[in-house]
């Protein structure tokens, strides 16, 4: 029988903070949250940033005017950029100080800070699993856009010279663009299953998304932990997505503030990103996110929390184009399949319980090429006002974990009954298509089962278009109602009281300042030469008997004989 792939924990690092127990999801939507929920995301800031004063805090995190020093940390200039907003992680916090690093590249640091989390959120200790759960079984597909490219990585290894330096033996090895995935299996999980990238621009987190899911489903993996980290505040991309005339400017946000009637001494960084308004550009973010998938069946035998299923992720190029950088026509696939199965596999109803996650990169291509997709497709499937969020106005575009920004934004709404609005964009543009769409300018709050989906879209350079569908947790409870019987999920939820105390005190240890990441460098290692015994169906590791199958998987015995 075909398995689930359930969403059974999440963590990552963000502008907004921790994703891991819907920190981020909440500081976004700190002014709408209760006292109880504020004093928790104050509590976890200051402890990532230093500070106990609350406007310290909220003024130094999401979009923001970048720090002062950020650029000599990282990277060998700090050059006079056209902009200086961006989506820095909070201030004060640098992950690569939470385990014992070694010159590693802020993306892959932020790797194992984020995977740390998700590990954290799943209420088992990892080492546990890994008795449990054949290690060949488990995956991690995670990647970047625009490799690492500070000082510690790709950047580094081209710019060394020119600064005085020289290249180092780290420097190749932590430029790879998979490195992400690389970090995750070697230093945090310890697992040896499917590894890599399934790189798509900015769609990657849909990409890899995509990847995770079919490996669940075909039975590859029993775990796929699925995720992206970039960090892309480096002064050559800020240059380079400058030239592309892509990236909002401050000269040119100043103009506009002007234009639009509000104070214009200084450019307002806080307000830089404004998805389908009256709009300048984009501006970049760091994230690092990661979900965890696993085969319902497993999921329910360890009793896990279920906060959802990723059900499909689509993929399409534009076919040809007048411009690699320039929107095409891959994006009404990619949205036309996911809203086709909802209504095939869900009915018409389900059509009208569905939130939107936009790519809403700020630029004035997008918003109109974008809401066009949008309205045609809710017009379409018979959508009354389809409800549309871009999250990128709150954290700027984190290019490759753009994806799993949404999708952290998407668990937290389910659990938080709240969805962000784009409060940056204070009205519409006039081309923006708006015919059976509600973009949301305001938060909104919603009843228990409004929404059983979100919808999150991508579009990236090169014509990389990426589309996921994910279910909300009631509506995968029933699903789940479907295959498995009364009893055997009373049997489930009794085994999920275990794991919630668990999260309540891995929570406590979090607002109570635990910052530290797991990093296991050294230990354990295997060496083939002397620790593997082969045979011709199974190779077994010596040091602990544990046995990889070497069973072919091949699917083609209408072609094969015997």
């Amino acid at each position: 029988m075909s398995q689930l792939p359930l969403i059974v924990g999440y963590g990552g690092i963000s502008a907004a903070g921790r994703s891991i127990f819907d920190l981020s999801h909440q500081r976004i939507l700190f002014d709408s949250i209760n006292t109880t929920n504020q004093n928790e995301v104050l509590e976890s800031l200051g402890n990532l940033m230093g500070t106990r004063d609350r406007e310290t805090i909220l003024n130094k995190t999401l979009i923001r005017t970048i720090d002062d020093n950020f650029f000599n940390d990282h990277n060998y200039r700090s050059p006079a950029l056209p902009t200086l907003a961006g989506g820095q992680l909070p201030s004060g916090f640098n992950p690569a100080k939470t385990y014992n690093s070694r010159q590693h590249p802020r993306g892959l640091a932020m790797t194992v800070f984020g995977l740390s989390d998700a590990v954290i959120s799943l209420g088992v200790d990892w080492d546990e699993i890994l008795t449990k759960v054949p290690r060949q079984k488990i995956s991690c597909i995670s990647g970047c856009a625009v490799a690492q490219a500070d000082k510690y990585g790709m950047g580094g290894m081209f710019q060394s010279s020119m600064a005085g330096s020289r290249v180092t033996s780290k420097h190749m090895a932590m430029s790879l663009g998979e490195g992400s995935a690389d970090f995750a299996h070697a230093y945090v999980l310890g697992s040896m299953g499917s590894t890599g990238s399934y790189t798509g621009a900015c769609a990657t987190f849909q990409y890899n998304l995509k990847l995770g899911i079919s490996m669940i489903q075909s039975g590859e993996s029993l775990i796929s932990i699925v995720g992206a980290a970039e960090s892309g505040i480096v002064p050559e991309i800020y240059e380079a997505f400058s030239a592309t005339k892509g990236l909002a400017e401050d000269e040119n946000l100043i103009k506009l503030q002007e234009r639009l009637g509000e104070d214009f001494d200084q450019p307002n960084h806080r307000k830089i990103c404004r998805p389908f308004g009256d709009n300048i550009g984009m501006s970049l973010g760091e994230s690092a996110q990661f979900v965890v998938l696993m085969a319902d069946e497993l999921a329910l035998e360890l009793g896990l929390n279920i906060h959802g299923a990723a059900l499909s992720s689509h993929i399409h190029a534009d076919g040809y184009k007048k411009s690699i950088s320039g929107p095409g026509a891959g994006n009404y696939l990619t949205v036309g399949k996911v809203f086709n199965e909802i209504h095939e596999h869900f009915g018409k109803e389900a059509m009208n319980k569905i939130f939107f996650h936009a790519h809403g990169t700020s630029t004035p291509q997008n918003r109109e090429s974008e809401s066009h997709i949008i309205s045609s497709m809710s017009k379409a499937f018979g959508i009354q006002s389809l409800p549309v969020t871009a999250i990128k106005s709150y954290l700027g575009h984190s290019l490759a974990a753009a994806g799993g920004d949404q999708m952290i934004s998407s668990l937290g709404s389910w659990k938080n009954n709240l969805i962000p609005g784009i409060h940056s964009t204070p009205k519409l543009a006039d081309n923006v298509f708006t015919e059976n769409v509600n973009f949301l300018l305001e938060n909104l709050e919603f009843e228990d089962n409004k929404f059983d989906f979100a919808v999150l879209n991508a579009k990236g350079f090169g014509g990389n278009n990426g589309t996921a569908l994910i279910a909300s947790p009631t509506k995968t409870m029933e699903l789940l109602q479907t295959k498995y019987s009364a009893k055997e999920l009373t049997k489930y939820c009794a085994l999920k009281q275990n794991i919630d105390e668990q999260l309540l005190e891995n929570k406590q240890k979090i607002l109570q300042g635990e910052v530290i990441s797991r990093y296991i460098f050294g230990e354990n290692v295997i060496d083939g030469m002397n620790d593997f015994e082969v045979e011709s169906h199974q190779i077994t590791n010596k040091l602990n008997n544990e046995k990889f199958n070497l069973k072919s998987t091949l699917p083609y015995k209408d072609f094969l004989k015997g």
